[in-house]
C-alpha cells in the first residue's frame, strides 16, 4: 500500500482506542480522517467528521476516498439500569456498526476492521476460547457486540469486500473506564477484599498493542470475513493485583472470602431468584477469562510489546495525576 492510498477512517476517535489508534497511524504515515460525536481536540493532520454514526448521510461522505475503515466507536461501561436495556447497546453496537460497514462498502472502502469483544465468546471456565469456539453472549453489551459482528458480516455477503472482525481482550491503560481501573481504585482505597486464591487467569491486553493490532490488520491485502481475538498471554488474578499493589506501594490485602462460601452463597441467591450484581461480580472475578491470541499473531507476525507491569505502572501513574 503506497503511501498516497493509506487514506484511513478511524470511528469513535475521541474514545479510549480508537483515539489511541489515530495517533499511531499519523506517526505510522496515514493520512487520517476522523468521525466521532463529539471531538475534545482539533488536530490540524487530521480531516474531522463530527456525527453520530447513525446519520448514514454524514457517514457515506466520511467514507468517500477512504481505503480501510478502523470501526473503534462503541457503547460499553454503562452502570445502572441503562446496563441491562438491551435496545441503548443495540443501536450503537449493533444497528450503528451496520451503518458504518454498509457506508464503507458503498463508498468503495476496500477493508473494515471491526473492533469487537471476547465478551460474545460469553462466560467459560478451564478452557481457553479461540476463535473457533461458540459465541455465547449473557449480557446486553456481549449480545450488542455479537450482533453487530453479524451485522457486518451480512453487509459483506452481501456487497462483497473485506472484513476483519477483532475480538479484544480486556483493553487496560491510561484512560482506562473498565474493570482494571476499578480494581485500581478499590486497592487504592482499601476497599477490597480476596475473593477465592487469585489463582485464576485473565486475558488482557494493553491500549497500545491494541492499537497496533487494528493498524497491523490492515498491512495485508484480505477478501471476505476474516476474525481473531486478540490478547496478552493471560496472567492469574494475583499477579494482577500484585502488580497493581507495587505500584501503589500498598500491601497485598490479606482478607479473603473462601470461594466454596461464594459459590454456595451465589447458588443459594440463585435459587430464590436473586441473580444480584454483587454474586455476580464475584463470580466474574473468579473465573477464568482466557483466549488465545494465537491465530491474529502468527497471521501478522504480532507480538504484544507492553507487559503487565509497566502497563500497569503506566495507568496507575495517570490515575494518580
Amino acid at each position: 500500500m503506497t503511501s498516497s492510498s493509506r487514506q484511513l477512517l478511524v470511528t469513535g476517535a475521541s474514545g479510549f482506542l480508537g483515539s489511541r489508534i489515530v495517533d499511531l497511524a499519523l506517526h505510522a504515515g496515514w493520512h487520517v480522517r476522523v468521525f466521532d460525536r463529539s471531538l475534545l481536540t482539533h488536530n490540524e493532520r487530521v480531516e474531522t467528521f463530527v456525527g453520530d454514526i447513525a446519520d448514514t448521510t454524514l457517514m457515506r461522505k466520511a467514507c468517500e476516498g477512504v481505503t480501510a475503515v478502523v470501526h473503534a466507536a462503541g457503547l460499553a461501561h454503562v452502570f445502572g439500569r441503562s446496563a441491562k436495556d438491551p435496545k441503548i447497546f443495540n443501536a450503537v453496537n449493533e444497528v450503528g456498526t451496520g451503518n458504518v460497514v454498509y457506508a464503507a462498502l458503498k463508498s468503495g472502502v476496500s477493508h473494515i476492521a471491526l473492533v469487537s469483544s471476547v465478551s460474545v465468546y460469553g462466560p467459560h471456565n478451564n478452557a481457553v476460547s479461540d476463535e473457533t469456539s461458540p459465541c455465547r453472549p449473557l449480557n446486553p453489551y456481549a449480545i450488542s457486540k455479537w450482533k453487530g459482528e453479524l451485522r457486518a458480516i451480512e453487509c459483506i455477503a452481501k456487497n462483497g469486500g473485506a472484513l476483519t472482525i477483532l475480538r479484544m481482550a480486556t483493553i487496560y491503560g491510561e484512560g482506562d473506564q473498565g474493570n482494571v481501573a476499578r480494581l485500581i481504585a478499590a486497592l487504592d482505597r482499601g476497599h477490597f477484599i480476596w475473593p477465592g486464591l487469585g489463582l485464576n487467569r485473565k486475558s488482557l491486553i494493553y491500549k497500545d498493542d491494541a492499537a497496533n493490532a487494528c493498524l497491523r490488520s490492515l498491512e495485508a491485502p484480505v477478501s471476505g470475513v476474516r476474525t481473531f481475538n486478540v490478547s496478552s498471554p493471560a496472567v492469574t488474578m494475583r499477579k494482577i493485583v500484585t502488580a497493581i499493589c507495587e505500584e501503589l506501594g500498598r500491601p497485598a490485602p490479606r482478607l479473603r472470602i473462601p470461594q466454596s462460601l461464594i459459590q454456595a452463597a451465589s447458588a443459594f441467591a440463585h435459587k430464590m431468584g436473586n441473580n444480584g450484581q454483587l454474586y455476580q461480580q464475584f463470580q466474574k472475578f473468579i473465573r477464568d477469562d482466557v483466549y488465545s491470541g494465537y491465530k491474529f499473531e502468527s497471521t501478522y507476525n504480532f507480538h504484544p510489546a507492553v507487559s503487565l507491569d509497566e502497563g500497569i505502572r503506566r495507568e496507575v501513574n495517570f490515575l494518580r495525576s
